[in-house]
């Protein structure tokens, strides 16, 4: 169960020196400004605690801005995203467009704070949003000794080795790419 801090704004961002400048003018600003790398690592971090809102790079390793905003919107619809990228796409699929864009600049960041402070003010708590509930994955029995599965924090698939300590009652695999445990039932194939 993630904890939840009034005042939390998630930076997410492969830039390093991007995301301790923001961090700073954040803090200075009164807010507590939490760091992720990419849009995995920012998923990790949503394990702990949901923010008040989320502030995203585009252009990321492992998972992309895009990809990670997807996420956000199907797992917590009401947390509100900043987009600050290097160059705005012409188009995006109307579920992910972000709350509010903002070019990578020194002179965007006034604005920028602004608009954190007004979000913050209009979001609900995220104690509010609904909460990911850990139900087994189901699946069946793979081929040369794998199964597909479907990671419900990062909703990639991802491919588990199906050996004999599955069988057991506590199945659980790790996905691959974001480490999140997922539970999963081996539905027979035989008929009852």
């Amino acid at each position: 169960m993630s904890r939840v801090s009034a005042n939390s704004v998630l930076l997410v961002d492969d830039d390093p020196a991007i995301r301790e400048l923001l961090s700073i003018e954040l803090e200075e600003a009164g807010f507590e400004a939490r760091q992720a790398e990419d849009g995995i690592d920012g998923l990790v971090k949503l394990r702990d605690e949901l923010p008040r809102v989320i502030i995203s790079d585009l252009q990321m390793p492992r998972m992309s801005g895009i990809e990670f905003i997807s996420v956000v919107r199907r797992r917590f619809p009401s947390i509100p995203v900043i987009v600050l990228t290097g160059s705005i796409p012409r188009e995006l699929p109307e579920e992910i467009k972000p709350d509010h864009w903002f070019e990578k600049t020194a002179r965007q960041i006034p604005e920028l704070l602004q608009t954190v402070h007004d979000l913050v003010r209009k979001t609900p708590d995220p104690a509010d949003c609904p909460q990911v509930i850990s139900v087994p994955v189901r699946t069946r029995p793979g081929f040369a000794g794998h199964m597909i599965l479907t990671c419900p924090e990062c909703l990639r698939t991802f491919r588990a080795t199906s050996t004999s300590e599955n069988k057991r009652v506590d199945r659980t695999a790790i996905c691959t790419y974001c480490e999140a445990r997922v539970p999963f039932l081996i539905e027979s194939s035989d008929p009852a």
